[in-house]
């Protein structure tokens, strides 16, 4: 199978997860700056997991990570408004995760040789927040969740607005004083990153 029936088949299976949309792009058209990684120090998760800072390799790292690949496949979840203001959003975070993995998997498994997936939120309050510490970061074992948790979007610098504009997509800024009514939808986004090994078959 050629290069475009491979990112068709991919697209295909990110949409038979349910997303919203999902386009794949160069991985230079990826927009990353250092000052995101300064925004995760005002979320409750910072610091509680080994997949947001301070314990991720950061910006300068993944701008040079980012460049071992060919594509990258970014996909987005259109969330309402006040799921996104309230409890409810870690559960669309915890979908984000599933899904940058589950694709992550599926591009393993069809054609690519190395799948990356990255989500955004913290892994420790949306699959871990019954324990008070995360396990790796604590010493005390492995993840918990290896197959779902991913590392986080944020701590590599990705901006996500720029990104979205890129992509043709209208995103909102969501804040606590958003007007719901005004504002009815959001969105949240992972991607994951992917190179092609052209000499694997393909499965079904």
């Amino acid at each position: 199978m050629d290069n475009q029936g491979r990112k068709e088949k991919i697209l295909a299976h990110a949409a038979a997860l349910g997303t919203s949309g999902a386009k794949i792009i160069d991985p230079g058209q990826v927009p990353v700056d250092n000052k995101f990684v300064g925004f995760c120090k005002h979320c409750p998760g910072y610091g509680s997991s080994m997949s947001c800072p301070p314990n991720v390799k950061g910006p300068d790292w993944f701008r040079e990570y980012l460049k071992t690949f060919d594509q990258v496949l970014v996909f987005k979840f259109d969330v309402p408004t006040p799921v996104l203001l309230s409890d409810d959003r870690h559960q669309v975070t915890r979908l984000i995760h599933e899904t940058a993995a589950g694709i992550e998997v599926f591009a393993t498994a069809n054609g690519y040789a190395r799948a990356h997936g990255f989500a955004g939120g913290s892994c420790k309050q949306v699959f871990c927040g019954q324990y008070l510490e995360c396990r790796v970061l604590s010493g005390d074992g492995l993840c918990r969740n290896p197959d779902l948790a991913r590392q986080s979007m944020s701590g590599m610098g990705v901006d996500f607005m720029k990104l979205t504009r890129i992509l043709g997509w209208k995103m909102e800024t969501i804040t606590r004083a958003t007007d719901s009514e005004k504002i009815s939808m959001g969105m949240m986004v992972g991607m994951v990153l992917l190179e092609e090994d052209r000499g694997e078959p393909l499965h079904g």
